[in-house]
């Protein structure tokens, strides 16, 4: 009987202790969100960081450069959020894959570097090696946009694709001369490369065509389309507090480049230094939808299937 008697004590126990765990989750909604290391997802890591909301939504931010690998897992449904390029995002949902666009927050992080010379006009390219990451990418893209405009024929520059860690390295040896790489590799490189002359913001480079409007939509967050459809409420929510990030990483720059070398792994000061040349920034939607039809349009005339052959509908925008 006292044996009984210790069986049933620990099971009430068990129950209790795991009837209290059950109350304490209740209403917390695990939301996973794979973001590459970039300064869009400083301030999604500000929010885990704070404990904002943490008592409706518990963050689980996964930093992975693999694209391709969180869009399986969007299309999966194992993960509810990722961060990637605005185009990969379009791109994915005219194939299908149901993502939506919650907000652009990235709009100027590019730059083209020179070895040992400096490229006044894109005429300064010609006859020049060129290193891109990604044949057909968005910077691909924008390198052949800004050369047609200009009056230059890209086959007057011999491009060479290699991922920008890849790149940046054959820069240095001096084996290509010209480069176009993102913050905080352009800091990275000019820090460690007497040779690496910054001789054209890309950014300006567009603005310069799009009456002195230099806003590029690079980066954006995305959600899955049902969960979103289904969690309006705190969806809602994530986007005020993104917002709050935002402004908080730009008050604070110290602290958020300390951000990026704990989840990232960057150097700290590099970082800070980087963000004299990002543009992180939210704006209205109705703002922010013209500035992202402006660039698929232009994306349309030179590399439709960049964003899947055809400009998204409605339903993309969140």
């Amino acid at each position: 009987m006292k044996a009984s008697r210790r069986l049933a004590i620990l099971l009430c126990t068990a129950f209790l202790v795991l009837s209290g765990s059950l109350t304490v989750g209740a209403g917390v909604e695990t939301v996973i969100l794979q973001t590459p290391p970039t300064a869009g997802a400083l301030p999604l890591l500000w929010i885990h960081e704070q404990g904002i909301l943490a008592d409706q939504v518990n963050l689980d931010i996964r930093v992975s450069p693999d694209h391709q690998r969180g869009l399986s897992l969007i299309a999966q449904k194992d993960i509810e959020m990722l961060v990637t390029g605005v185009n990969v995002g379009a791109k994915a949902y005219n194939r299908g894959i149901d993502v939506r666009l919650v907000n652009t927050n990235i709009w100027g992080i590019d730059y083209l570097l020179t070895n040992g010379f400096t490229a006044e006009s894109w005429f300064d390219l010609k006859g020049k090696t060129l290193s891109l990451p990604l044949l057909g990418g968005p910077l691909d893209f924008l390198v052949r946009y800004f050369l047609l405009e200009n009056g230059v024929d890209p086959s007057d520059v011999e491009f060479v694709y290699s991922p920008s860690n890849h790149g940046a390295r054959s820069f240095q040896l001096g084996q290509v001369d010209a480069i176009v790489l993102p913050e905080p590799m352009v800091t990275i490189t000019l820090n460690s490369f007497d040779g690496a002359v910054l001789s054209m913001d890309l950014q300006e480079e567009w603005g310069k065509l799009h009456e002195g409007d230099s806003r590029i939509p690079f980066v954006g967050l995305f959600v899955r389309g049902d969960y979103a459809e289904a969690n309006p409420q705190l969806m809602d929510k994530l986007e005020v507090s993104y917002h709050e990030g935002v402004a908080w990483v730009k008050a604070n720059p110290a602290e958020a480049a300390l951000l990026a070398e704990k989840y990232f792994g960057q150097p700290s000061p590099v970082v800070e230094a980087s963000f004299a040349r990002i543009n992180l920034n939210l704006y209205p939607h109705d703002e922010q939808r013209k500035l992202i039809d402006r660039y698929f349009n232009a994306i349309m005339a030179i590399y439709p299937e960049m964003i899947g052959g055809k400009l998204p509908d409605e339903d993309f925008y969140f």
